[in-house]
């Protein structure tokens, strides 16, 4: 049963899209809103702050028993109660107010998120006043099974475990060599190419804009293979070409972008730089 709630009101997933937001324009170079939102309405004079860290504690704690589980849920849902709900509604009202005046809401709000069925169980918990009983249940249920959740050790890499551990300026050494072989292997890619790479590690939250890039660029190849189709002598390879533009489809509305999806349109963009070396 899925929980119904509103992601505008939802605290913690407010905070996430913020944080990447914030990542998204460091990463771009742009001056970012997103962490003077942050400073201003997540600080430890205000109750959105202490909000989302209940949020975050009910999404990150782990026990192994379910009477742990249990009570720290209660505990929370306590702390929750104390909280000034006249003060919280207004800070919240102004945050996502800023949000809509610096940024496009739609594209803001669409990113996927992070462990969204327990932000939504908290929620329904915390907030939600039509929440039904049985959707109260199912959302205990399933933090009870979200927190008491056995939690698979990653497999630590050695070499970037020693690089955590060197000092400041060994590090800063380190990643200005990779950064250079970096350069020096995809030298030889194309201008489209590299602005490809380029949108696909600037979009930290894979976002709507990423997606609407890849789609414009898909038809942009299309175009090209339908005019150096025109071109090509070879009734065979103008066959092939027309298959491969049958091939080319624009990801759909639910579907989110994929490393396959960026390595078949380096492939495409590969095959119309070929093109256009021998036909101009």
């Amino acid at each position: 049963m899925k929980v119904k709630h509103s992601k505008y009101k939802n605290t913690g997933i407010l905070f996430e899209l913020l944080t990447r937001q914030l990542t998204s324009d460091t990463i771009t170079g742009k001056q970012s809103k997103s962490l003077s939102f942050l400073k201003k309405h997540f600080n430890k004079k205000t109750e959105l702050l202490k909000e989302y860290k209940i949020y975050h504690t009910l999404a990150t704690k782990k026990y192994s028993k379910d009477s742990q589980a249990t009570m720290l849920i209660n505990t929370l849902l306590e702390a929750h109660g104390k909280l000034n709900k006249s003060q919280l509604r207004r800070e919240k009202y102004n945050l996502i107010k800023e949000i809509k005046d610096n940024y496009n809401i739609n594209d803001f709000f669409k990113a996927k998120i992070t462990d969204y069925k327990i932000m939504a169980s908290v929620y329904n918990l915390l907030e939600n006043k039509e929440a039904t009983p049985l959707s109260i249940v199912n959302s205990k249920v399933t933090l009870l099974e979200h927190i008491t959740e056995k939690q698979i050790k990653p497999k630590t890499n050695p070499i970037l475990e020693n690089y955590s551990k060197q000092d400041k300026d060994t590090r800063l050494l380190t990643y200005k060599v990779l950064l250079e072989k970096f350069n020096d292997k995809y030298s030889g890619l194309e201008d489209n190419q590299k602005t490809l790479l380029k949108e696909y590690v600037n979009s930290v939250s894979n976002s709507p804009a990423l997606k609407s890039y890849l789609n414009q660029e898909i038809k942009e190849v299309k175009k090209d293979l339908t005019k150096y189709s025109k071109k090509v002598e070879d009734k065979a390879v103008v066959v092939k070409l027309n298959e491969t533009k049958i091939m080319i489809k624009p990801l759909c509305k639910k579907s989110s972008v994929s490393d396959d999806n960026v390595i078949n349109l380096l492939n495409y963009y590969e095959l119309v730089n070929e093109l256009k070396t021998v036909h101009g």
